[in-house]
């Protein structure tokens, strides 16, 4: 990957702006300490916008700085300091990310009341299933799942998967959960889950799951990943919500509760 418009355009996927990545590259070719100036003239860039890309570009390990006798020098540190703030930056988000639904909630709270208004929203491929999971960490004290697959791992990866496990357990979140399986593998490290999980056969002559339903709050929302067809449909209104939610429950005195054996998430009809 020599081409340098490349080579920018894929430090620009990596959280640089493109004066960072073009005063980054810059310095990798001199291989030596240049001041501002001399980049200024070289990238033909004010000082300003060269200034603050170092500053940037400092922050996030990739120039160091040094104090010479004609004012500061800049050089470019190993590339390999861009993994380790690309892994730090994933980190932040991740740990961000476990905090976003309360925030979200918390300025719900404090945002203009307005008149409750039903809403239905469709979402299409892997990525909209994932964001239907996602919306679910909103759930308050119980979370209710028609589950056809052992684990989400049919649509997300294990990664999100343990995310958004993280945070139901952070949130302390109950996951009452239907399938017609009668085994689930191990699926989950995050072991304080099953503290939280109640899981139960329910005959298929009794109900067939053929749809991935979740139902929180005043939401239903409901996957279809089979068949070619990957898409959901998320339905908010509270008085379908109250109903489907009594539906479950009815459905839960019929079915069979599995066994927990691991903590990682190992369960069988006994």
């Amino acid at each position: 990957m020599r081409d340098l418009r490349q080579l920018r355009a894929w430090l620009e996927r990596y959280d640089l702006t493109g004066n960072e990545a073009a005063v980054y590259i810059h310095l990798l070719r001199v291989g030596s300490e240049v001041s501002v100036l001399q980049i200024a003239r070289a990238l033909k860039m004010g000082r300003t916008p060269v200034y603050n890309a170092l500053d940037r570009l400092q922050d996030k390990g990739l120039v160091s700085r040094r104090l010479a006798d004609n004012g500061n020098n800049f050089a470019a540190t190993s590339p390999d300091n861009l993994e380790k703030y690309w892994q730090s930056r994933q980190a932040r988000l991740e740990r961000m990310g476990g905090h976003l639904p309360g925030l979200i909630a918390s300025l719900e709270g404090v945002a203009a009341p307005v008149g409750y208004k039903s809403q239905v929203n469709y979402f299409a491929g892997r990525e909209g299933l994932e964001q239907m999971t996602y919306n679910s960490l909103r759930a308050e004290g119980d979370l209710y799942i028609y589950e056809m697959q052992s684990s989400m791992g049919a649509f997300v990866s294990q990664e999100t998967a343990e995310r958004f496990r993280r945070v139901w357990v952070e949130r302390g979140t109950r996951i009452h959960q239907m399938t017609n399986l009668t085994r689930v593998g191990d699926f989950t490290e995050v072991e304080q889950l099953t503290w939280l999980w109640d899981i139960r056969y329910i005959d298929p002559e009794i109900l067939r799951i053929e749809f991935e339903t979740l139902i929180y709050n005043d939401v239903v929302a409901m996957y279809s990943y089979g068949g070619g067809e990957v898409f959901g449909v998320e339905i908010r209104n509270q008085a379908l919500a109250k109903m489907q939610k009594q539906i479950f429950v009815a459905m839960q005195a019929l079915a069979r509760p599995l066994e927990i054996r691991s903590p990682r998430g190992v369960a069988e009809l006994v």
